[in-house]
């Protein structure tokens, strides 16, 4: 986990933050994790990312983006988008995005996977993220 640092996330809220800040944190299977946990891609991973290996990254920030609907944390529910600035991913990112409990924050979570998503890798992917516990709104 990073930790409370000064968030690079935003845009049109519904709260004013005069101090915006975000929190993130990862799970690697199958792959050492070598960027920072504030590594938004993580490239040095991403380049060394097997066949196997799946990384799910998140982070949270104030405030919570206006009409978002809360996060599920659901594979099924993630969708894919080109990635990455400088690593090829072989498998592809995910993204699934939406508020946190009580619309106090908004979160992002990607998946990255190092080849074409299995029903192996999914479950894997759905395992990490039914672990990631969210934050209770303060």
């Amino acid at each position: 986990m990073s930790g409370n640092i000064p968030s690079q996330y935003g845009g049109p809220s519904g709260k004013r933050v005069a101090q915006p800040v975000a929190s993130s944190a990862w799970i690697a299977r199958n792959v050492r994790y070598r960027d920072t946990a504030t590594a938004d891609p993580p490239n040095k991973t991403l380049a060394h990312l097997p066949v196997n290996g799946v990384i799910v990254w998140a982070v949270i920030f104030n405030a919570a983006q206006t009409g978002q609907k809360l996060i599920r944390l659901d594979f099924s529910k993630a969708t894919r988008f080109d990635c990455c600035e400088a690593a090829y991913v072989a498998g592809g990112e995910y993204e699934i995005a939406g508020s946190g409990p009580g619309h106090a924050y908004s979160a992002i979570v990607r998946v990255y996977f190092g080849s074409r998503p299995t029903r192996t890798l999914r479950a894997e992917a759905q395992h990490a993220l039914s672990q990631l516990q969210l934050p209770p709104p303060r």
